[in-house]
């Protein structure tokens, strides 16, 4: 055979299937971000710096492993960790409010007051968000493997800021919690 001799070649697609959630395992879903959310929330209050950021990146992995075994993907902690990392060190405002936020409680009285109270809004409403991004990726059909940080960055913003609505006790709307989702499907 020479080189320059047409060769067959055989490629397969991988379809891409829907996975659609009847209410109970939605249920299920919604339970597992919301449980998380609070208990991220509860783990910024820790008053020792970066404690409490390792302690949301376990919840929140450990939410990713969860919502995986929901709908029945494989689940990988080095990719999650990738894209954990993308998304909550790419919304620059949310990612260094939480840094400082943690580094704030070394100030004794005021900066532990001031940093648990930030420190528990930014890390409840980071894992409410890459909760509900998970649970949609999967939903469409993907994987963690085949996730773009970058293209779900609006959608993760949208429920970052419902996040904090949520945890700030402020009444979320139907329309302000759909958002995130007609932003996504309009890309």
């Amino acid at each position: 055979m020479s080189i320059n001799q047409p060769t067959d070649i055989e490629v397969n697609a991988i379809e891409v299937t829907p996975k659609p959630m009847n209410e109970l395992q939605r249920a299920k879903v919604e339970s597992a971000i919301n449980y998380s959310m609070l208990l991220s929330g509860g783990v910024g209050i820790v008053p020792i710096p970066l404690v409490d950021f390792v302690g949301v990146t376990a919840i929140q992995l450990a939410l990713i492993k969860q919502l995986s075994a929901l709908y029945g993907v494989e689940y990988t902690e080095s990719a999650s960790k990738r894209i954990i990392s993308a998304l909550v060190g790419g919304a620059v405002p949310a990612f260094g409010s939480m840094t400082v936020a943690s580094w704030f409680k070394a100030i004794p009285l005021i900066g532990s007051v001031l940093g648990s109270s930030t420190m528990m809004l930014l890390s409840g409403a980071s894992t409410y968000a890459i909760g509900h991004v998970f649970a949609e990726h999967f939903e469409k059909g993907g994987t963690i493997l085949d996730m773009e940080p970058k293209q779900v960055k609006e959608q993760f913003n949208g429920y970052y800021e419902a996040g904090k609505s949520k945890l700030s006790r402020k009444k979320v709307s139907p329309e302000t919690a759909a958002a995130p989702v007609e932003a996504a499907q309009a890309a």
